[in-house]
């Protein structure tokens, strides 16, 4: 009788510690799901878009990017015409457009062009020197035409001072779409899930990004991206 009870008693307390193992599991699990594990709040609370917005933004082959979301564009004859790219545009919008006056010489990293809406507004650098040839006055007449940032919303047309040490500062091809796609993570950054009024059905974002992010202080978020 005593060696039946020694050879159970091991037995039962396998089970019995089998089973309190299993409850304090089950405990941990059961939070977990019901929120309490750190990586589920995050997935709740920011859903993951930045795959999305890396790779919301485009630009066509032959353009130069500057880093304030301008572009220039070497015509044949050695003009060079200047425009706002496409992340430029989602991230303002239809804004009014001021374009430099025909003669006026623009610099490299200074304000060239700006945007406004109602009492604020915006600038845009330009991307070389040079003497204003043209402007664009369909985009004057109509800003909606700036949702073509690549063809009939471009801006101005210049004769360059040094184009050839211009382009140094720029970025093309491969380089200009990591520059979008940065553009776009950093503005992932700021993204949150009240945000679902700036994104259309299908993920992509709507025109006016930046009055969507912080409609009091739309231009200074503008301003931020645009380094004007």
């Amino acid at each position: 009788m005593t060696h039946d009870f020694l050879s159970v008693y091991p037995a039962k307390l396998i089970e019995y510690i089998t089973a309190v193992g299993y409850l304090v599991g089950f405990v941990f699990f059961w939070r977990y799901v019901q929120g309490g594990g750190s990586a589920f709040r995050v997935a709740v609370r920011r859903p993951d878009w930045k795959p999305a917005i890396a790779g919301w933004f485009s630009v066509p082959e032959g353009l130069l990017l500057h880093p304030g979301h301008t572009w220039a564009r070497l015509a044949g004859d050695g003009t060079v015409t200047v425009g706002l790219d496409d992340f430029a545009h989602k991230l303002v919008g239809a804004a009014r457009v001021k374009l430099p006056d025909l003669g006026a010489l623009v610099m490299q990293g200074a304000a060239s062009v700006q945007l406004t809406d109602g009492a604020r507004g915006v600038g845009l650098l330009s991307p070389v020197d040079g003497e204003v040839l043209e402007v664009n006055r369909a985009v004057l007449e109509d800003p909606a035409r700036l949702a073509d940032p690549y063809g009939g919303g471009w801006l101005y047309r210049v004769r360059p001072a040094r184009f050839g040490a211009n382009a140094k500062q720029l970025f093309a091809g491969r380089a200009a779409r990591r520059l979008l796609s940065q553009a776009g993570e950093a503005l992932s950054a700021r993204i949150n899930p009240e945000l679902g009024q700036a994104l259309a059905d299908g993920g992509a974002p709507v025109a006016g990004m930046a009055r969507e992010l912080d409609p009091e202080r739309w231009d200074e978020v503008a301003r931020e991206f645009l380094l004007c």
